[in-house]
C-alpha cells in the first residue's frame, strides 16, 4: 500500500476533493484529511469526513504544542529524517488542508494524483521555497498555527507563471533501402561442331605381277588405324558486370515550430474610497 498526499488552501476544496475520490471508487476509510482544526478537536491523523477552518485560532491558543501531533503524523508517513514531513506539517500550520489517500496499487496511485490535481491541489514544494526565501528554516512543532490574519496574508500572494518554449531534436527512422542478394539459375544452350575419325576397311581385287616392294612387305606384321572423336568440354568463368553501392547522404532542412506559451497577467486596480486630508499619495 502507498500513500499519496495533496495540499489544498481551504477546507471546502479539500472536502470536494475527498468526495471526488470516493466517487472514483476509493474507500472512505482510505481517504484522510489532515488540518489544524482536526488536531484541535483531538481527531488528528484518524480524522475522516468534514473539516472546517472555523475557530482554529481560539482552539490552538489554549493547546500548546498541538502541532506536534501534525508533525508526528507526517513523520510516520515519510520518516523522521525526511524534509517532506516538515514541509507538509508547516503547510498545515499555515492553514492548508492535506488530503492523504491510501492506494492499493500503482493504478490507484496515479488515479488519486489525477483527481487531486484536477480539484486544485497546490504545489507545496514551491510554497516551501517561498517560505525559505522569507526566512523559514523548518517546521517547529512547538509553534502556534497561523491566525486568521496570517492565513489571509499567506493566501494573498499571487504567483505569476510564464511558460517557455523549449524545442529539441530527436532522430526517428523514416524508411530506408534493403539490398538482398540472391543466386538465380538460367538455362543456356550453345551449338558446337564435333569431329570424329572412323577406320575403314576396303578390299579391292588386284591382278598384277609382284614387285620388289611387294616382296619386301611379304612378311608378318600388324597395321593399326586409331579412331578419334571430339567431345564437348564445358567450363565456366565468372565476370563482374555491375556494382551496387549502398550508402547514405545527409541533408539539412529548417523547420519553424509554432506553438503558444502561457503567462499569468496580474492587473492591479485601485478601489475608490473616501478621500481624506491625510496627505497620503495614491498608490501607482
Amino acid at each position: 500500500m502507498q500513500t499519496v498526499l495533496a495540499t489544498f488552501d481551504d477546507a471546502a476544496t479539500a472536502q470536494r476533493a475527498m468526495e471526488a475520490l470516493i466517487a472514483e471508487g476509493f474507500d472512505r476509510n482510505n481517504v484522510h484529511l489532515q488540518g489544524a482544526s482536526s488536531v484541535a478537536s483531538g481527531e488528528g491523523s484518524n480524522m475522516r469526513g468534514d473539516v472546517t477552518d472555523a475557530g482554529v485560532t481560539e482552539q490552538h491558543s489554549s493547546n500548546q504544542g498541538a502541532m506536534s501531533t501534525v508533525g508526528n503524523f507526517f513523520k510516520n508517513l515519510f520518516g523522521s529524517d525526511n524534509d517532506d514531513a516538515g514541509t507538509y506539517a508547516e503547510a498545515v500550520r499555515r492553514g492548508s488542508i492535506v488530503v492523504a489517500v491510501d492506494a492499493q496499487d500503482d493504478e490507484q496511485l496515479d488515479r488519486a494524483r489525477t483527481v487531486m490535481e484536477e480539484m486544485g491541489s497546490v504545489d507545496v514544494d514551491s510554497r516551501a521555497n517561498r517560505w525559505k526565501q522569507q526566512g523559514w528554516t523548518g517546521f517547529d512543532e512547538n509553534s502556534e498555527p497561523f491566525s486568521d490574519d496570517e492565513r489571509e496574508s499567506e493566501r494573498q500572494a499571487v504567483p505569476v507563471v510564464q511558460e517557455d518554449l523549449q524545442v529539441g531534436k530527436r532522430t526517428v527512422e523514416t524508411g530506408g533501402v534493403r539490398v538482398v542478394k540472391r543466386v538465380s539459375e538460367t538455362p543456356v544452350s550453345q551449338v558446337v561442331n564435333l569431329r570424329e575419325e572412323h577406320a575403314t576397311i576396303e578390299r579391292r581385287p588386284v591382278d598384277r605381277p609382284a614387285t620388289e616392294a611387294d616382296f619386301a612387305n611379304f612378311r608378318e606384321g600388324t597395321v593399326e588405324v586409331r579412331e578419334t572423336a571430339e567431345e564437348p568440354v564445358v567450363a565456366k568463368t565468372a565476370r563482374v558486370v555491375e556494382e551496387v553501392v549502398v550508402g547514405k547522404t545527409a541533408t539539412e532542412r529548417s523547420e519553424t515550430i509554432t506553438d503558444t506559451v502561457r503567462s499569468t497577467d496580474v492587473d492591479v486596480e485601485e478601489i475608490p474610497g473616501t478621500k481624506t486630508n491625510s496627505g497620503r499619495k495614491p498608490r501607482k
